[in-house]
């Protein structure tokens, strides 16, 4: 079984790399690419700083706290773009019937859809990320101690995980959904933009949302609050693994559901 899983991951990472050659032909849309993003982003935290000339705090939150919860958030996308950037291609291949030939081939489907397609921009994303943090982590006092090292390597993890399962879960409605265009994933994706502030300045409808059905809570918030040793919340952040875990199955459940509901589109 472990020999098996190896010979998956061995292969998951030789088709990616066959699109990342691809993707090198084109050197001008690389460097595009991570020019477009670093700008795009830096306007999303320049409104952030313009939010904070006004107010001191957010719900108790410094500048600094929120952008380190920007960063976290801002990595699991990146992970999405640069190493799982097929996820968003599901919809195609159902609907043009692409998805046949990848069912004829002695490796998972899962592997192949992962490995379709790796989006430069997701490079400068995790690049860009790190730099958040870091600066954001420098502009806080915190109490270090090697668990609180650990944690955080754990948090990032596990946002990226749960990130990953919710968007093979939001593309599996594809098999579901019939249709060229499939909005549901875009809608899902563009949540995520509540994930940048603390949950308590939300609804109770929101805030549970954000807790349960789409735990973008869990990617950003949470481990932030754990960082920074916020009361209530500090404590939630530590099943942050747990929900990964439990969107792994989920994500395993939807897609194998999905793909016995796919329909060849024929001759």
């Amino acid at each position: 079984m472990i020999k098996q899983y190896k010979r998956y991951l061995s292969l998951y990472f030789k088709m990616l790399m066959q699109s990342f050659k691809t993707m090198l032909e084109y050197k001008g849309d690389f460097i595009l690419l991570m020019v477009t993003t670093i700008v795009g982003q830096m306007s999303g935290l320049f409104f952030i700083y313009l939010i904070y000339q006004k107010v001191p705090t957010i719900a108790g939150w410094s500048f600094w706290e929120i952008i380190f919860i920007y960063g976290i958030l801002y990595f699991s996308e990146g992970i999405i773009s640069f190493l799982f950037e097929g996820t968003w291609l599901l919809n195609g291949l159902i609907n043009h019937g692409e998805l046949d030939r990848l069912l004829l081939r002695p490796v998972p489907i899962v592997v192949q859809v992962l490995s379709m397609k790796m989006n430069f921009d997701g490079l400068g994303k995790i690049i860009l990320s790190i730099v958040i943090m870091s600066q954001a982590l420098m502009n806080i006092s915190i109490q270090w101690n090697i668990g609180k090292i650990i944690m955080l390597i754990v948090f990032v993890v596990s946002a990226s995980v749960i990130r990953v399962c919710l968007n093979i879960v939001a593309n599996s409605s594809s098999f579901w959904l019939k249709g060229s265009r499939n909005s549901l994933p875009h809608m899902v994706y563009t949540i995520w933009e509540f994930g940048k502030y603390p949950i308590n300045i939300f609804s109770g409808a929101i805030q549970f949302i954000l807790l349960t059905i789409l735990p973008y809570a869990f990617m950003g918030f949470l481990p932030a609050a754990y960082m920074f040793d916020k009361p209530i919340y500090a404590s939630v952040a530590l099943i942050t693994p747990v929900v990964a875990f439990i969107w792994i199955i989920i994500s395993v459940v939807v897609f194998r559901l999905g793909l016995n509901r796919y329909e060849s589109t024929g001759n």
